[in-house]
């Protein structure tokens, strides 16, 4: 099969004859039938492979859909022929097959595009990341991204009574007013113009993932309010924090990570009932799409980026390419 494999810093190969992956004990042998790329992880480890330890550990290319060809002992949830998305692979999705955890399927509705499903590796992400929100919330989303857009549905599927969309990128914003955002702010990224939105937010969620942007969604929520940590951090992994502020407001803070198997099988649970309707906005996410041949045409794409480069460094872009959020790799 042909797969493309991130061998060294900006580095990806085409291997033509690579082996199908065989799946074992409560594994899933998948199709690949898109596979979008990842705004932060995939590019954070595409520039820092080499640079920082962790990106030449996570799986590059791991937003899928597909069809499942294979199952192995013990998977009882999907069967060969089975429409799926996937929630972190252990083999690429920028291949014609890739395996996953059982745990990590999720059945993809007959109506919604591959390209679409690909995107619905999010979710399971958006759902943990509010699972902290309550009814009538004021919720506050730094980055408008994928994941910061799908965090902004999640808020607004759970109740809050406003929320407010904030980017570098006024194109994004006008996608948040569409996705159900009431309140649209434009910054520059600057800690002044952050902080200038405001104290009194019950959660502020950080989709950007950058010690400005964690450390100004401090400042924003209100004492005893919730700081949600769901942009990662790959470029800047040490991050400087006040903890006189933390104790003195009382915060309570958690990141989006679903740290055991239990966590993944309940966020998976809530993405599969809520891909089955319309709440999602797919459509409004995918915005290019590229042949598996044209993966390093895609790379460049999406690298001009400000957020690829450290936070407080001069970067050659000043927000994210133009007119971009998901782009989706076809096999």
């Amino acid at each position: 099969m042909r797969r493309y494999e991130l061998v060294g810093r900006r580095d990806i190969r085409l291997v033509r004859d690579a082996p199908v992956p065989v799946p074992g004990p409560l594994e899933v042998l998948v199709r690949v039938r898109a596979c979008t790329v990842c705004n932060r992880s995939d590019l954070a480890y595409y520039h820092y492979y080499g640079l920082r330890e962790h990106c030449a550990q996570g799986c590059f290319g791991h937003e899928i859909a597909g069809v499942v060809e294979a199952v192995g002992d013990g998977v009882t949830r999907v069967a060969p022929g089975r429409r799926v998305f996937v929630r972190t692979p252990l083999t690429s999705g920028y291949a014609e097959y890739a395996l996953a955890r059982e745990v990590a399927v999720g059945r993809l509705p007959d109506d919604v595009p591959f390209e679409q499903g690909a995107i619905l590796q999010l979710l399971p992400l958006a759902v943990h990341a509010t699972r902290g929100v309550r009814l009538g919330d004021r919720v506050v989303v730094v980055g408008q991204g994928p994941v910061g857009l799908m965090a902004l549905r999640m808020a607004a599927l759970r109740g809050a009574a406003h929320l407010t969309a904030v980017d570098l990128d006024a194109w994004r914003l006008e996608r948040s007013a569409r996705l159900g955002a009431d309140t649209t702010r434009r910054v520059d990224g600057t800690p002044e113009q952050l902080l200038a939105l405001g104290a009194e937010f019950d959660v502020a969620v950080d989709a950007v993932g950058t010690p400005t942007t964690l450390n100004a969604c401090v400042r924003l929520v209100r004492q005893n309010g919730l700081v949600v940590m769901l942009g990662t951090h790959h470029v800047d992994t040490h991050v400087t924090v006040d903890l006189v502020t933390w104790e003195r407001k009382g915060l309570r803070v958690h990141s989006s990570a679903e740290p055991l198997d239990t966590a993944r099988a309940e966020a998976l649970a809530v993405a599969e009932r809520l891909a089955a309707g319309r709440e999602l906005f797919l459509p409004d996410l995918l915005t290019h799409t590229y042949a598996l041949d044209e993966l390093p045409k895609a790379m460049e794409h999406l690298s001009a980026s400000r957020v690829l480069y450290p936070d407080g460094e001069r970067a050659p872009y000043d927000g994210p390419p133009r007119e971009t959020l998901k782009v989706a790799i076809i096999p």
